[in-house]
């Protein structure tokens, strides 16, 4: 009698315990992330096993957002938070710290701080905290297949292990993609003549610097600031020598002084999306459209 208890007792555990983890692997992965692209990238890893919600409307850059509080309310049975890092967002530390526990990608590291100061002028690296990093890093397609993408399959198997095929299977679809992409920018640049070019902000930096591009000047250093009446002169007067009539501008519109330049040198300005659908027919939903349409753009104005 107690012998068959026992098994009966057993069987329930076992049972109660299956059933658990069925409903754990049935539970999709609760994400936040601070960037549309960002989200993006872990939708096309986790599929429909994902459900991630972002802090920033796309188009919006995270150095002109105000932290509100209701915000919070995202972090509510959050899984996993996926953020620029390394300064460039520091307001998701109150978010992150909203969730204890949670798990935290960040998608630049210490080592893109130098990067984004080169092409942005300054002649030390910009700190973490101080003012704002142009991390934009997914701009780099070679970033994004080789480390954030990673990081993010990693995470998502540690947290639902029973998905870990489906994640995998994702993440190749997703590499091989960002291999085409990489591999067919490369080639066609590698065919084009340099042409001399400003860039508005520091924000394509990292994509810049993939492919061995280096703008003429970094008009506007950070994305708060216009420029003064005397340094416009001598943009204009660089721009004359160098020749240049190419103008990228990012997220942004076109600032007075941009418009000025542009107009002196004749320089056609270019918009390139680094948030996600800024400009109405220049970027896709998606950051892989987003990154295609606007490689197309610049390889159009290259030519």
């Amino acid at each position: 009698m107690m012998a068959t208890l026992f098994r009966m007792i057993a069987a329930t555990t076992i049972c109660l315990t299956v059933s658990a983890c069925i409903a754990l692997a049935e539970e999709p992965v609760r994400v936040v992330g601070t960037v549309s692209p960002l989200s993006d990238i872990v939708r096309k890893i986790g599929g429909k096993h994902v459900v991630v919600s972002t802090v920033l409307a796309q188009g919006t850059c995270p150095s002109e957002y105000v932290f509100h509080e209701h915000h919070l309310g995202k972090m509510k049975n959050t899984d996993l938070v996926i953020r620029i890092g390394e300064g460039a967002d520091p307001w998701s530390d109150r978010l992150i710290a909203a969730a204890p526990g949670v798990m935290v990608i960040n998608a630049a590291r210490r080592e893109d701080l130098a990067v984004s100061s080169r092409y942005t002028g300054q002649s030390e690296p910009v700190s973490a905290g101080s003012s704002l990093p142009q991390l934009y890093v997914w701009l780099d397609p070679r970033i994004v297949r080789d480390r954030i993408a990673p990081a993010i399959l990693q995470a998502l198997i540690e947290l639902r292990p029973a998905r870990g095929a489906e994640f995998k299977s994702n993440s190749r679809r997703l590499f091989f993609e960002l291999t085409k992409m990489d591999n067919e920018t490369g080639a066609l640049l590698a065919q084009m003549p340099q042409k001399p070019f400003f860039t508005q902000t520091g924000a394509w930096n990292f994509f810049f610097n993939h492919y061995g591009l280096s703008p003429v000047e970094v008009i506007e250093s950070d994305e708060k600031s216009d420029i003064s009446a005397e340094r416009m002169v001598k943009i204009i007067a660089k721009g004359r020598l160098e020749g240049v009539h190419l103008i990228f501008r990012s997220h942004r519109p076109p600032s007075r002084s941009l418009v000025q330049i542009s107009r002196k040198l004749d320089a056609a300005i270019i918009p390139l999306g680094v948030m996600g659908s800024e400009h109405p027919g220049v970027t896709g939903s998606s950051y892989l459209e987003m990154m295609q349409t606007n490689i197309k753009k610049l390889l159009l104005a290259f030519h």
